[in-house]
């Protein structure tokens, strides 16, 4: 039977994606673009470029606290 947990490959990818999105370095939609890339180490300076400048075209949006969303 084969082992189906994540490589740390993975794990690793999927901690720098969730922490690069909560961060709003880099957005949401694109975290499993990241996790992919990241865990097959082909990741260029032209993604990571494009994911950070794609982010800060975005409006900020965050969470109010009765969870209503609020773009600034």
């Amino acid at each position: 039977m084969a082992d189906s947990s994540p490589s740390p490959s993975d794990q690793l990818a999927e901690k720098i994606a969730k922490a690069l999105s909560e961060a709003g370095l880099v957005s949401a939609k694109r975290a499993e673009e990241i996790k992919g890339k990241l865990a097959a180490g082909s990741a260029k300076e032209q993604d990571w470029r494009f994911w950070i400048e794609e982010s800060l075209r975005q409006p900020e949006t965050e969470v109010s606290h009765d969870g209503q969303t609020e773009t600034h």
